[in-house]
């Protein structure tokens, strides 16, 4: 469908079998390797027992690092119709991209385009791949929905010991009223 068609735009290339063409065999302790179509290039993503991935070349085995200027060219064409808007490095959270509840890739890539639903996409830059996407309306419910019920505001998140002593204090007085609450009901039934 739509994904798929849009992942074959970002990835440059119709048929993503890039298996077929790999003729050699990293050294090292790769116990896992991925094939992708970057921008119209094969790559062989290789993890190692530390879960780290190296980027290959397919055919011979060789490094094949990528820079943000590659991938953001290739996520010029995620959103066809639609100017990329921003191109941004994260290296620290921020509003919308934190560890909270999960743990988030750092540094990230982020672009964004000037489509109706103002969309951006977060992109792994040691692999290229899209970690995630979101739009005006995601990024609103963050607001109105993570902070107000999860308390995900990034100033306290970045101090986490604020975060739990707010959260108790919170807590606490949920107990406090919902105890004088049935102490007050208690004696109006008692009368």
């Amino acid at each position: 469908g739509a994904l798929r068609e849009m992942a074959q735009r970002y990835a440059g290339h119709d048929t993503p079998d890039i298996a077929a063409e790999f003729r050699g065999h990293p050294q090292g302790d790769m116990v896992e390797a991925r094939f992708i179509w970057l921008g119209g290039r094969p790559l062989m993503i290789a993890y190692d027992r530390q879960d780290k991935p190296r980027l290959l070349d397919p055919g011979s085995g060789a490094p094949a690092p990528l820079d943000d200027t590659q991938i953001f060219a290739a996520a010029r064409h995620l959103m066809p119709g639609a100017d990329m808007i921003m191109q941004r490095r994260l290296v620290a959270e921020d509003a919308y991209w934190y560890s909270h509840h999960h743990q988030r890739v750092l540094p990230v890539l982020r672009a964004g385009f000037d489509d109706a639903a103002q969309s951006w996409f977060h992109i792994d830059p040691r692999t290229g791949d899209i970690l995630g996407r979101s739009d005006v309306s995601r990024r609103t419910y963050r607001w109105l929905f993570n902070a107000l019920h999860s308390l995900d505001f990034h100033a306290l998140i970045a101090h986490r010991p604020a975060w739990d002593i707010v959260v108790w204090l919170l807590l606490l007085l949920g107990v406090v009223i919902s105890t004088s609450g049935v102490v007050i009901g208690w004696r109006r039934l008692m009368r």
